[in-house]
């Protein structure tokens, strides 16, 4: 019986421990739909990751402070590393040159990886930052064949955008 009792709660922190790192926010951050996300974005590309840089130690730093003292009941973004790329494929819109992405800095942001290939939806830059904004929606294409099929699906909807649904 203790046995037993020790199993289960065993199993209950694991369950609970193994969704620690998932982003939870309030109210829920939502993933909008291929459809949309490809709709709303103003660059759509499959891109290359080359590098992604640290933060300059004022951004760690402020990060640090950000991370270990939280402003309370006021938005804020932590500080982002940038990352450079090499464009594979526009699909839509126009890349900048010489421009870096965003990658975001916890895990309720679109994070990127060197070495990897994406699909990246993006705002062009805005305000004081220069770097291209991820969308929500962007996926890396390390997942054959079912982020293929995205990607088709999102070619898809590029293609044939102007065409009347039935």
């Amino acid at each position: 019986m203790k046995r037993a009792i020790l199993v289960t709660m065993a199993c209950a922190l694991f369950v609970l421990a193994g969704n620690a790192a998932a982003c939870h926010t309030d109210p829920p951050i939502v993933t909008p739909p291929l459809r949309e996300v490809t709709g709303s974005s103003d660059i759509v590309a499959v891109i290359h990751v080359d590098w992604v840089g640290w933060r300059t130690p004022a951004e760690e730093a402020e990060f640090r402070r950000l991370w270990e003292r939280p402003p309370m009941n006021t938005p804020f973004s932590y500080p982002a590393r940038s990352a450079r790329f090499s464009v594979k494929r526009v699909l839509k819109g126009n890349i900048p040159a010489d421009t870096l992405i965003w990658s975001g800095a916890t895990s309720c942001e679109v994070g990127l990886a060197e070495g990897r290939d994406y699909v990246l939806f993006a705002s062009l830059p805005s305000g004081e930052d220069d770097r291209l904004m991820p969308l929500r929606g962007t996926f890396s294409l390390d997942a054959p064949p079912y982020t293929d099929a995205m990607l088709a699906e999102v070619e898809s909807f590029l293609t044939h955008s102007n065409a009347p649904t039935p």
